[in-house]
């Protein structure tokens, strides 16, 4: 089982990046990294039913989102010829890398050196 060892996240509030190092039962280490999140401006909301309520990019009946671009219901006001605009945000990429004992040794030395 792998045992953290180092861990950094980042303060955005969904999807944040990160780092963590991770050594495992070889004595190898894994190291993942995700990139900050992409937040797209040109997105729209999508119509979602009351489990969707106050999740991201969803509008729900009665909510201020809603602005019955979906369909004829009453209850999410006036019929409107587009959606209501939105961000979205997206996951940032995600890698990981597995060093051997002995290549995370020498990556220890490699960055002292440069200290």
């Amino acid at each position: 089982m792998a045992k953290l060892m180092a861990a950094l996240t980042t303060l955005a509030p969904i999807y944040p990046g990160f780092v963590n190092v991770s050594r495992n039962d070889d004595r190898s280490v894994t190291v993942y990294v995700r990139g900050d999140p992409e937040v797209r401006a040109e997105s729209a909301y999508i119509c979602g039913h009351a489990v969707d309520k106050g999740k991201p990019g969803r509008c729900t009946p009665g909510d201020d989102f809603c602005n019955n671009y979906c369909n004829l219901a009453p209850e999410k006001g006036p019929m409107v010829d587009h959606p209501a605009s939105c961000s979205q945000t997206y996951e940032g990429k995600t890698a990981a890398v597995r060093l051997s004992a002995d290549q995370w040794a020498a990556l220890l030395v490699s960055l002292g050196a440069a200290a």
